[in-house]
């Protein structure tokens, strides 16, 4: 048995016993009816705050905050679900040592609402995630408009809708995936973030790559455009990473390690 092979009957193994352990009360519908309740209530409260708003408060405030988030969603993935070092010790045990081995890079696929419990993020993740803009929608409430405000918590909560989405489509086997621009490139380097050899040092953006690019986290030489519409090919991967996935493959055909 090569180390893929191993790979492969670890997570399976991981798999069943993680089910077997997941209490009678859980129901994924109700983990996923949070999530959705949580941000669009968010979104739902703020537009019915919001007054006549001009295209400023939309252009000014959409940008940076989706920009914002595209770093917190890049900055907590890597250094706090997969540092040792984190500040959330929990958080970086349960991603590790609980979604990295029920979901490895060959065992990306999930079986009905109970795998949802290793597959969506825990409920305090959104609450922290659109939180995190609280601050700054009440600065810009204060020194600009109270529209500005609202605008920021909307989008943050949006944003987290696409960031559950665009993981959820990660870990789904469909072909027609594939050929969706830009939801094509995340799965691709998601598929590559749940290699072992390459979970804590590769493509930490759940949704579209932009800090990843910007930082070096990519496994792509393509600058940020050229990443984020990279699609599935592997041919401007980084040459580091191209060599140790080769070495993989002969390990594969050989069987050792």
């Amino acid at each position: 048995m090569n180390r893929e092979q191993e790979i492969v009957a670890r997570s399976n193994a991981f798999r069943d016993e993680y089910r077997a352990s997941t209490p009678g009360w859980y129901r994924g519908e109700m983990h996923l009816a949070f999530t959705l309740t949580f941000t669009i209530g968010v979104i739902w409260y703020c537009a019915s705050q919001l007054g006549t708003t001009v295209w400023q408060e939309w252009v000014y405030v959409v940008v940076p905050m989706f920009l914002f988030g595209n770093w917190a969603e890049w900055a907590a993935h890597r250094y706090l679900l997969h540092s040792p070092k984190s500040l959330l010790k929990m958080a970086y045990k349960r991603h590790v040592a609980t979604h990295h081995q029920f979901f490895s890079h060959k065992t990306l696929d999930y079986h009905g609402h109970r795998d949802w419990r290793a597959l969506l993020f825990p409920p305090f993740a959104p609450v922290m995630f659109v939180m995190a803009a609280l601050p700054a929608a009440i600065a810009l409430g204060a020194l600009w408009t109270a529209n500005a405000g609202y605008i920021a918590m909307m989008t943050m909560a949006g944003y987290f809708l696409m960031y559950e989405g665009l993981h959820t489509l990660s870990h789904i086997e469909h072909p027609l995936l594939d050929r969706l621009p830009l939801v094509n490139t995340v799965r691709r380097m998601h598929v590559l973030h749940h290699n072992p050899d390459f979970m804590h040092t590769r493509n930490f953006n759940l949704t579209f790559p932009l800090c990843d690019a910007l930082f070096g986290t990519s496994d792509l030489n393509s600058g940020v455009v050229g990443t984020l519409f990279n699609g599935m090919s592997d041919e401007n991967r980084k040459e580091e990473d191209r060599r140790k996935l080769e070495a993989q493959q002969v390990e594969r055909n050989t069987g050792t390690h």
